[in-house]
């Protein structure tokens, strides 16, 4: 490979040289810690169980021509999660979570505190919360039933972290996908069905800029208040992988698991279209897990699912999305390969003008995605600390690069960068399959007590 002149052997000559040949690569290298491995507390309370965790994950970050002048790398460290979280059950019949997080402390060299409350809920189980069959009612702040893949333990992916690029919920304000409701969840028949549905806030016209919505609804997202809804259904075709809150990828046993997950998010009036109209938002998923050892020392794992979003017509976040995972362990080490794809479904032309036509034409096709990851994952303690190396080639929308500053994550960038006119709103940036690809290094260390 040409070496530049300054550049030497170093990443930035590297990336220059990647920079000639118009390709797009990443890598990662994550420890991380899986599942939690709970502290118990002991209590003075006759059958009531306290249950504490700590997470942390440092990553250091290097985007291709991620710094503001355009052309040259940048360099960023900062926490992708600092969680501490406490959990437990009380008298076999309740269960409760409690976490705080910092999430991406010292993105972009933004230090200031953003300590959020991410998990509060408490759930009880008329029944009990043992056995073959258990029914939840649960309360608070909750995940979004997106996925089975996106109800995956942070510490238990495949890949270094959760696949978000295939699904689009635009202008959201979610913390990491979670909103506050009401929700049914649990198992049946001997643990060979999970399910979860309920009630949740959605979004409101809180997400809006100021003034933008008027006495008597206009220009409200929303107009009527209605709530948005989910639902999920894992079905365990073989073995089971119900009893718990959340999934895992990795299982670390001799017998083997297939399932099939289905789930659905609606909520009316939530979005605009690409015509600047009120639309339902609706996003469908279709989801298949494979666990397949060859002993307790190997297992190969696949983790696939289909998207369907609809966001209303001509949105650039209404269309087809497909991420899968695989990867096989061999003792500490489980190479994979990951990809996420999503496709515009593009602009309707009936009833809509030539020139409105043309507008959505020109940016229907900025959010798509072609996504490739490849990498391997080195097991010092099971899930509960390993280390992922990654390689990736990010062409469109991705979660690395310019393009996952997002309305969501915008506070996270300093105004430096955004807003371009002083004191205007956070927009998110595009990245469209048109502009070229990019490059990103990701070194993380985690560390699970």
């Amino acid at each position: 490979m040409e070496q530049v002149a300054g550049g030497g052997g170093s990443l930035v000559g590297w990336f220059a040289g990647w920079k000639r040949c118009g390709m797009a690569l990443g890598i990662a290298v994550l420890l991380v810690p899986a599942a939690s491995h709970a502290i118990a507390v002991p209590l003075p309370i006759h059958e009531a169980t306290l249950n504490l965790d700590l997470q942390l994950q440092p990553w250091f970050v290097v985007n291709e021509a991620g710094a503001p002048d355009g052309t040259s790398p940048s360099y960023d460290i900062f926490l992708r999660r600092v969680r501490l979280s406490l959990g437990g059950d009380i008298a076999k019949r309740f269960s409760w979570f409690f976490q705080l997080d910092n999430a991406n402390f010292g993105k972009y060299g933004n230090n200031s505190g953003r300590v959020a409350v991410q998990d509060a809920w408490v759930g009880w189980a008329p029944t009990g919360i043992e056995g073959g069959t258990v029914v939840y009612v649960d309360a608070g702040l909750l995940y979004i039933p997106i996925s089975r893949h996106y109800l995956t333990s942070t510490t238990n992916y495949i890949t270094a972290d959760v696949q978000t690029d295939a699904f689009r919920i635009p202008g959201n304000t979610f913390l990491a996908f979670r909103d506050v409701g009401v929700q049914v969840r649990g198992w049946a028949l001997d643990k060979r069905i999970g399910f979860r549905a309920g009630v949740h806030e959605g979004m409101t016209p809180f997400v809006q800029p100021a003034g933008a919505c008027a006495t008597g609804g206009a220009g409200c997202i929303t107009p009527r208040r209605n709530p948005a809804f989910g639902a999920l259904v894992n079905f365990d075709l073989i073995g089971s992988e119900e009893g718990t809150f959340l999934y895992s990828t990795y299982r670390w046993k001799a017998t083997p698991a297939l399932s099939v997950s289905a789930a659905g998010n609606y909520q009316s009036l939530a979005v605009t279209n690409g015509f600047g109209n009120l639309s339902d938002q609706r996003l469908l998923a279709t989801g298949l897990y494979l666990d397949l050892p060859a002993s307790e020392s190997q297992e190969l794992a696949v983790d696939a699912t289909l998207y369907l979003n609809r966001n209303g017509s001509g949105s650039p976040n209404t269309g087809t999305g497909f991420s899968a995972a695989v990867g096989y362990r061999y003792g500490l080490f489980a190479p994979y390969v990951a990809y996420d794809y999503f496709q515009s479904s593009g602009c309707d032309p009936d009833g809509v003008t030539p020139a409105q036509l043309a507008a959505c034409n020109a940016s229907v096709n900025n959010a798509n995605s072609r996504n490739f990851k490849a990498g391997v994952n080195v097991f010092f303690n099971r899930n509960l600390n390993h280390l992922n190396l990654e390689f990736g080639i990010n062409h469109g929308l991705s979660a690395f690069g310019p393009s996952s500053i997002t309305a969501a994550t915008a506070g996270y960038v300093p105004a430096s960068l955004d807003p371009i006119v002083p004191g205007g709103p956070r927009r998110p940036f595009a990245n469209s399959l048109a502009n070229p690809s990019f490059k990103s290094v990701l070194l993380a260390w985690t560390l699970y007590l």
